[in-house]
């Protein structure tokens, strides 16, 4: 009992003195969390570690195409619970029979969207109207871990190039460009980004992640 209790407080004592975080050290990071590597990820986040997604101006459901529709998989606007739920499909958005590419919505906060669906275990078609509202998801550590390893598995191969990276103090702001196919020698796919990272106050631990804005998210919103 006495040897376990002294590895307990020997892991604690290398852990809460770990040295404080570098440039380098974010870069492994980034790396790391796009491979899959949640083992090292976990060892460099915050217990209290929240990850802010990018704002994004919608209906707050989550949906993907099924059989000519598509059906609602979660709610994250509460205003909206009494109206749509998971297992909700819609069939039209704005007069458009929707499709494979999701559920894309235009216009500014407030602005009502035109919806035809079908309730939950009903085949009744209703019409619904419901104005678009701004929304930021947060994730704490363990779904963040999660994503990560969803993510990866999505990703037969990846490439990511660090394009800036700044750190001052307890704030890191990173810009970098990610590509990546989901099968040998397939479609490429790319994305850019933009975080800032915020260290604890020894700075040996990442305790917040934020997604920045994008000018498509801003130009979206336009018909």
């Amino acid at each position: 009992m006495k040897y376990i209790f002294s590895i307990i407080i020997l892991f604690q004592s290398t852990v809460y003195s770990s040295p404080p975080l570098k440039e380098k050290d974010i870069e492994s990071f980034i790396e790391a969390r796009y491979s899959g590597d949640t083992s090292t990820v976990n060892l460099m986040i915050d217990e209290n570690f929240q990850f802010y997604h990018i704002p994004y101006i919608g209906l707050g459901v989550d949906a993907h195409y099924v059989d000519g529709s598509l059906l609602i998989s979660s709610v994250v606007n509460d205003s909206i619970q009494d109206l749509l739920v998971a297992g909700d499909r819609i069939f039209e958005l704005n007069g458009k029979v929707v499709d494979s590419t999701g559920l894309k919505t235009l216009g500014p906060v407030g602005e009502e969207q035109q919806l035809i669906i079908n309730k939950k275990n009903d085949s009744t078609f209703t019409e619904l109207k419901i104005p678009l509202k701004q929304f930021q998801y947060i994730e704490d550590g363990t779904s963040f871990l999660k994503s990560i390893d969803d993510y990866s598995n999505t990703w037969y191969d990846f490439d990511i190039e660090i394009i800036d990276l700044f750190l001052k103090k307890n704030k890191a702001v990173i810009h970098y460009y990610w590509e990546g196919s989901k099968e040998e020698e397939g479609s490429i796919y790319s994305f850019t980004a933009i975080e800032i990272i915020t260290l604890n106050k020894k700075k040996n631990f990442i305790e917040r992640i934020e997604g920045l804005w994008s000018e498509k998210q801003f130009r979206d919103q336009f018909k």
